[in-house]
């Protein structure tokens, strides 16, 4: 990743980790996401680390020292922190602004999305960084005592995550398939006809 000289602005994931867990193609140049980056890390990223263990990782990154613990812990970061990005770079990737005005994205080998669709996919996108914010913030509980300059917000009820999860052979609850109303049509459950 482009960094500058300044810790506050540097992204404590790299371009490959960026691309592992990002859906941005292989083939986007960083340099239109990377603006994107340099928001998602403090709007998503640094709430949940927080300013200390942050300014911690920027260190190690500068000097090139990184510890094994905080090598794990960006391991953890790079999917919350690229799925972030994706949800704040979406619509820029798909439409542009130029001299002629707002412009839609498109090429001879792809078509782009309907508005209806565009905003089904950064729901979808949204959800699963929050799910990977979730994994960060379990991460960071079950493992507090190895990162001493995390100290998480009276809210934040660890205990949640610090019991062993044995699983189960139930299936989740949650419906997996995304009405964009909140509901589906004519669902007896629902009450809508």
């Amino acid at each position: 990743m482009a960094t500058n000289n300044k810790l506050g602005e540097i992204i404590i994931i790299n371009e490959e980790l960026f691309k592992n867990y990002s859906n941005v193609s292989r083939n986007v140049g960083v340099d239109k996401v990377f603006p994107y980056l340099q928001l998602a890390q403090p709007f998503y990223i640094i709430p949940i680390i927080g300013d200390p263990l942050l300014f911690e990782l920027q260190t190690q990154i500068a000097h090139d020292n990184l510890t094994d613990l905080n090598k794990a812990l960006i391991l953890k970061v790079a999917p919350a922190l690229s799925l972030w990005t994706d949800y704040l770079a979406a619509r820029s990737l798909a439409y542009g602004i130029n001299e002629k005005g707002i412009t839609k994205s498109s090429s001879e080998n792809s078509e782009p999305i309907n508005e209806k669709e565009l905003a089904e996919y950064i729901h979808s996108i949204r959800e699963t960084a929050e799910m990977a914010s979730q994994l960060l913030v379990k991460y960071l509980c079950r493992c507090a005592s190895s990162y001493p300059l995390w100290a998480p917000d009276s809210d934040c009820d660890c205990s949640k995550y610090l019991q062993e999860n044995n699983g189960t052979a139930q299936k989740p609850e949650k419906n997996l398939i995304y009405f964009p109303s909140g509901r589906p049509d004519n669902c007896p459950k629902c009450g809508k006809d």
